[in-house]
């Protein structure tokens, strides 16, 4: 009887077992919409990622793409800043350049007031040298030499040959670049010259109203488009000048050698022309020889050529004020 009550006893243990074994399974059946099974992790390989085996070779080829760019990037950082070095130098040497010319014009400026006539004549021919180093000067150094002559003889006929410092600042005017005159032009009216040596000096576009440059040698001189109104010119040397377009109203060019000169559009009207050299002088329709005095009575007559239109460099005489002589 014990032998049976046993044997029971075995089997409702074993049937207790497997009913809590079939619990624990998950129930059969369809599964849920959507419902994946998660994939076991991996926990070896060479993974694409932040995996224990990937890192280190992630971070090698980093630093060897870092490598290879560094010389290009060290390259690219020279050239800028071997730019910016240029350009700052640049900047504090053209600042240094502006300083220093200040600094040469105060000086020259200053020497003109000086006693001696060779310390004045070399304070004009620094002011050359400024005009050449900095053309942004030029306007300036024409007024203040045109000044200085106007200073020195403007009272009574000054020789030039006696007067070096007033011909040595007429050959600086006559020598320098009219591209950088701006709107300035040489203003040497009333001047009172003689002996004057300006041949082939430029003074295009120069008023020179009342001047006196009498026995003057401007042979092959560039006056077009000048005011010379009242000018004494008488015995001066005018050969091969260009005096187109140029107001010689009332102008005394008695005994003057205007041989070859280029009066096309010239404005001669009661100009003074007793004795002058007139040969083969170049006149045009436009220039105007009304109330010309000339007891020879053999003005030049009108050439085929006119006056080309880029010769013209100041106001046309056409359109000058005969009355106003300022």
């Amino acid at each position: 009887m014990r032998s049976g009550q046993l044997r029971r006893i075995a089997e409702r243990r074993a049937r207790a077992g497997r009913a809590a074994g079939q619990r624990s399974r998950a129930p059969l059946g369809a599964r849920r919409p959507g419902y994946r099974p998660r994939a076991p992790e991996r926990t070896g390989g060479a993974a694409a990622g932040t995996g224990p085996a990937a890192g280190p070779e992630g971070w090698a080829q980093r630093a060897g793409l870092l490598a290879t760019l560094l010389p290009g990037l060290t390259a690219v950082a020279t050239l800028v800043f071997t730019w910016v070095s240029v350009t700052q130098v640049s900047e504090e040497l053209t600042i240094s350049e502006q300083g220093q010319i200040a600094d040469r014009y105060d000086k020259a400026i200053e020497r003109l007031d000086d006693d001696s006539v060779n310390i004045r004549r070399g304070a004009i021919f620094s002011l050359q040298g400024i005009m050449e180093d900095s053309p942004r000067k030029q306007p300036s150094v024409i007024d203040d030499l045109s000044q200085y002559i106007r200073t020195h003889a403007a009272k009574k006929v000054t020789s030039a040959q006696k007067a070096p410092d007033i011909q040595a600042a007429l050959s600086v005017l006559g020598q320098r670049d009219p591209a950088h005159d701006g709107d300035r032009a040489i203003d040497l009216r009333g001047v009172q010259l003689a002996d004057v040596d300006l041949k082939g000096a430029d003074l295009s576009g120069a008023l020179l109203a009342d001047a006196v440059f009498s026995r003057g040698d401007l042979g092959g001189t560039k006056l077009s488009g000048a005011d010379l109104r009242g000018a004494a010119l008488r015995r001066t040397i005018l050969r091969g000048a260009d005096l187109s377009r140029a107001n010689l109203y009332k102008t005394d060019l008695r005994e003057a050698d205007l041989t070859e000169a280029d009066l096309r559009g010239a404005d001669v009207t009661g100009a003074e022309l007793a004795g002058a050299g007139l040969a083969d002088v170049r006149v045009d329709g436009a220039t105007e020889w009304t109330g010309a005095h000339r007891p020879e009575e053999d003005l030049p007559t009108a050439t085929a050529t006119p006056v080309p239109p880029d010769r013209t460099t100041s106001t046309p005489a056409s359109e000058w004020s005969r009355g106003d002589a300022t």
